[in-house]
């Protein structure tokens, strides 16, 4: 298949994910997803892969070739493994962190995805998006709707009350911003000054880092699992929380997504990637998605309301600012980019 870029107004585009070898085959899933999905702009997939050995990059370069694709290896620039520097967190977790140290100078709009996401429709509105000068784009955590849990997470990392909270598991940079600015470095030294403070671990730095300084994108592009019902057509769906659509018990909302892996698996070394459901295990994701539904009502409804608000917001071509009205704040404004920046930077000098 021809790899030759086409035309994009962002000039070179990117793609990565980051895997162990426990990950591996999702992550290159996700690759191969967002390759398929991307039909006039072309981007290079890169692939920042952990404690792999020599097998297993072969079993990287069969997969790509099967798929007629490529895949480019990145070398791993995180901590070793036993470094002060992770804390209780593992080196695939915190690769995020790292990704200023591995990806191209030369990309201009990187697009980073989880190793349990997956493209399903397409891609080339997410990568035109606007960013109005902001470094990042990234979508709403789920936890946003729920004020007293949101408050809490930011009052402990120190970020500023009402401020919003994305979830990192789609980020869509401008990759020249971020490098000229040094928000990686922001993050990463964050993170490394106090690890163990951060229950959402890398994610937790980068809002920090980030903080006031990103765009909020439709719900579309990171169709958490929690959201999924009231997102009219996913352009990424996300697969948070522990199951997964290659687990046997997979969850109800997932289920359709388990063929789409076995068949881009079936003819590689990774086939048994996929677990077989047994009837039973079907049986109880129905029923435990019924018994869900029931006694969560009063949560659905919040998560409906916002995120329903988002994504109307962004189709009338504008970012909905939800957080005081969701999260009763006291009125303040927003602090200005260098304003929060300099605080940032106050408060890992106190830390250090």
């Amino acid at each position: 298949m021809d790899q030759s870029f086409s035309y994009s107004p962002f000039g070179s585009l990117g793609v990565v994910a980051c895997a162990d070898a426990r990950m591996l085959a999702a992550a290159c899933c996700a690759l191969l997803s967002v390759h398929d999905n991307l039909s006039t702009a072309k981007a290079r997939l890169f692939l920042l892969a952990i404690d792999v050995d020599e097998s297993q990059v072969v079993d990287i370069e069969n997969f790509a070739r099967h798929h007629s694709i490529n895949i480019e290896l990145l070398r791993d620039s995180s901590p070793a493994a036993d470094g002060a520097a992770l804390g209780r967190w593992s080196r695939a977790t915190l690769a995020r962190l790292y990704l200023d140290l591995n990806i191209p100078w030369s990309i201009e709009r990187l697009l980073y995805i989880d190793a349990d996401a997956i493209a399903v429709s397409g891609l080339e509105a997410l990568f035109n998006t606007d960013l109005k000068g902001k470094p990042l784009g990234a979508v709403d955590d789920y936890l946003m709707p729920f004020s007293k849990k949101i408050e809490r997470r930011q009052e402990k990392i120190g970020m500023r009350a009402g401020a919003r909270y994305f979830n990192a598991g789609v980020l869509l940079f401008d990759w020249q911003k971020c490098l000229e600015l040094g928000l990686m470095k922001d993050a990463r030294d964050t993170f490394e000054a106090q690890p163990e403070m951060f229950d959402a671990h890398d994610q937790d730095a980068l809002n920090i880092a980030f903080e006031d300084n990103w765009l909020a994108l439709d719900p579309r592009w990171n169709t958490q699992t929690g959201i999924l019902p009231f997102v009219e057509k996913p352009g990424i769906r996300h697969f948070t929380g522990r199951r997964k659509p290659w687990h046997a018990t997979v969850p109800w909302v997932h289920r359709k997504m388990k063929p789409y892996y076995t068949n881009l698996l079936r003819d590689t070394r990774w086939a048994e990637f996929c677990q077989k459901s047994a009837l039973l295990s079907q049986v109880g994701s129905f029923a435990s998605d019924c018994f869900t539904k029931l006694t969560t009502r009063s949560k659905t409804a919040k998560v409906r309301e916002y995120f329903s608000a988002a994504a109307l917001g962004n189709t009338r071509g504008g970012v909905v600012s939800l957080v005081n009205a969701t999260m009763n704040a006291n009125g303040s404004e927003l602090a200005s980019e260098e304003a929060g920046r300099s605080r940032r930077r106050g408060s890992r000098q106190s830390a250090t």
